[in-house]
Formats: C-alpha cells, structure tokens, sequence
C-alpha cells in the first residue's frame, strides 16, 4: 500500500527519479518560504510570551551576534566570512559527505573537526587560532582518508544516509547556539526557537546536497546568507 502521505524533506532521498531539476528547486524554495514565515511567527511569538508573562526582552538577553558586533570585531573581513567562508566551511562540515564517497567524508570530519577547533581555539584566546584550526583540518582528514576506504563508506551509505541526513542538520542548528553569549535554562526555550529556522534551512541544504549536488546546497546557502551579508555591508558603510 503507498503511504497517504509524501515523506518529510529529510526521508527524500531519490527525487531525480520523480522531479526535474527544477521541480526539486521548486520545491526547496516553497519549502524554505514556507517554515522561514512559520519560524520567524514562532520566534516572534515567543518574544511576546517572555514579554507578557516576565518581563523580560528574551531576544536581547539571548545575546546574539548583531551585525554591528560582527562589524566591530571584524571589519570589512565580516562580509566575505557570512556570505562565502561560513557556508563553504559549514557546507563542507555538515554536508559534503552525505555523498559517502571517501574523500568527501574525510573533507568533511576534517572541516567539522575545524569548525570546533576554530571555535575553542577562539575563545581560549589562542594566538593564530584560525591556522592552527587549519592543521587539524588537515591531520583529521588526512587520517580518515588514509585509515579507510571507499568500499567501507558505499557499504553504509544505504542504512545511514538518511539518519546521517537527519543528525547533520540537527548538529548545524545546534551549533549556531555557540554564536550566542548569554545562555542559560529559563531563556533555552526561546534559545530553541531562534534556531529552528536554521534547522528548517538545514532540511533544504540536505535536500539539495542529496538530490542535486554538493554546488547547489553551497549556492543555496550563500543565497540564504546574502541578506545578513547586505545588513553588514549597511553597517559597514553607516
């Protein structure tokens, strides 16, 4: 019997077989739309819950990076960091290797093992963070792609594709929670909603990683940062 309902974004895994391309696109772009307005209505929404029953601006208290911390801290580095460094960095780390082809997975951990190093490295005040960030780049996928093979990674690409597909969009939501300076437990449910329109850009970057490409998902994602991108720009030029 065929299921009375089409699998969620993530469980799609063989779109070219039913989709042209630009049905695919079609419905990655709707399907962003769609839960961009739904995420944006519950974060809002939850602001005004904090605001009605404590008191409190939930959205400010969270600490977030605003584009005037990021021009601040970085200068004119801020604009070609959100729109191409972070999403190649992150493509790389959270999707490149949904391909379970073995050079992908090694950039992949490698650039995953980069991201967190980066960001400890950062915090610990480390001198040259970013290259020393680099080499564990390097050693990491160096050592997957020397330690394993293709026919190893194929052999689990049909039982781990879609959980893989899953638990790397939950990870890339989660991660962003980093970007924020002053967590704690009353705010981590408006913390939780802040990233679900991440989470929900995440489903479509796997969609177009698995059904079209690792290039689409990196285009997609630098699309999706482009506005960020222009507000720093406006910060930049104010």
């Amino acid at each position: 019997m065929e299921p009375r309902m089409k699998p969620f974004i993530l469980n799609r895994t063989d779109e070219r077989n039913t989709k042209s391309v630009g049905g695919i696109l079609l419905y990655a772009a709707l399907f962003f739309i769609v839960t961009r307005i739904a995420a944006m209505l519950l974060q809002k929404s939850g602001a005004a819950l904090y605001e009605w029953g404590w008191g409190l601006d939930a959205a400010g208290m969270l600490g977030a990076r605003t584009p005037e911390s990021m021009v601040s801290d970085m200068g004119w580095r801020a604009v070609p960091h959100v729109l191409l460094l972070a999403p190649f960095v992150e493509e790389c780390a959270f999707r490149l290797g949904l391909s379970f082809r073995r050079w992908h997975i090694a950039a992949g951990l490698g650039a995953l093992a980069y991201f967190f190093a980066d960001w400890m490295l950062f915090f610990a005040d480390v001198a040259n963070a970013r290259y020393w960030a680099l080499l564990v780049w390097i050693a990491v996928a160096a050592a997957v792609y020397g330690f394993t093979t293709d026919g190893f990674w194929l052999s689990k690409r049909d039982r781990w594709l879609r959980p893989a597909m899953w638990a790397s969009t939950v990870v890339f939501a989660s991660v962003h929670l980093l970007s924020v300076s002053a967590l704690t437990w009353g705010l981590l449910p408006y913390a939780l909603l802040y990233v679900l329109g991440l989470f929900f850009s995440g489903c479509v970057f796997v969609y177009l990683r698995v059904n079209l490409g690792f290039g689409w998902a990196l285009g997609a994602h630098m699309l999706c940062n482009l506005p960020p991108a222009l507000f720093l720009l406006g910060a930049l030029c104010d």
